[in-house]
């Protein structure tokens, strides 16, 4: 059965909110229901403004459980009114978890949804790893959300077009041909950033199982603890809000307000008695 386009938007955002790591607990998903809010309102608008949407961003983002980066970065922000020009000494670059819905407000126009990721992940992640890593996820994510399940080719072109980290590159151009130990070998090198990305795509492209592919991400250790999120957000794009539901059990979100962004974000006029 072909999955609707409001299905797949709603599963992407509600693995986005409520799947969570070893670091965080599933209680941090209102507030990252929160962010993803506020993104929405900033951004859906004739002018936005991307310094208003990261001050806001700053004011909101202390319980959403986010990734170490983005919890020094808008700590950053609050405090100097700019982004952090390079990362805290001996700071390991981690995955953005709070950008996957802007996959949801430009899924269809590729070149907007990269430049548009990147420049919200250098808001608050000083490194590469981090920004075009969040760029892999959502030009994925956008793939997902047009019901292609193959998004690797369009992953890497979007990375090698953009001088993207080489060892980012090369990680998702072996990515099809990869078993499970494989990638557990890519999330244990050296960037947490490029670990937690190729998890996330990984699971999302090669393991069919929603709950089995869940499972494995949230039991990554907590430098990876942002392919919970980003993985649970693609498999939801993938099998749709009702997979995901199951697979993630009794979570505190509510469903309606969820769909409802969800459906905004995504520009999907509203229609009666959905489910």
């Amino acid at each position: 059965m072909s999955l609707s386009l409001p299905s797949r938007a709603s599963g992407l955002l509600l693995g986005q909110v409520a799947a969570a790591g070893r670091e965080r607990g599933p209680a941090a998903a209102p507030a990252r229901l929160g962010l993803a809010r506020i993104l929405a309102e900033e951004l859906l608008v004739p002018d936005p403004d991307l310094a208003i949407l990261a001050r806001r961003w700053a004011a909101a983002a202390d319980d959403a459980g986010l990734d170490t980066g983005a919890r020094a970065g808008f700590a950053h922000l609050r405090e100097n009114g700019a982004p952090r020009p390079v990362p805290q000494p001996g700071e390991r670059a981690t995955l953005p978890l709070h950008l996957l819905p802007v996959a949801l407000l430009a899924f269809e126009n590729p070149r907007t949804l990269t430049s548009l990721t990147w420049h919200l992940a250098a808001l608050t992640h000083p490194s590469p790893d981090s920004a075009w890593g969040a760029v892999a996820v959502n030009v994925a994510a956008a793939r997902l959300l047009q019901g292609h399940r193959d998004f690797v080719p369009d992953v890497i072109e979007a990375l090698r077009n953009n001088e993207a980290p080489e060892l980012l590159l090369e990680a998702v151009r072996r990515l099809p041909l990869m078993r499970q130990e494989h990638i557990n070998a890519v999330v244990g090198s050296g960037s947490p950033a490029i670990g937690a990305t190729c998890a996330a795509l990984w699971a999302a492209h090669t393991e069919p199982r929603t709950g089995a592919a869940l499972a494995w991400l949230e039991q990554l250790p907590a430098p990876l603890g942002s392919a919970a999120a980003a993985g649970a957000g693609l498999l939801g794009a993938r099998d749709g809000i009702e997979a995901l539901r199951i697979a993630l059990g009794q979570r505190a979100v509510d469903l309606n307000a969820l769909k409802q962004l969800a459906d905004q974000l995504a520009r999907i006029a509203p229609t009666d008695g959905r489910a």
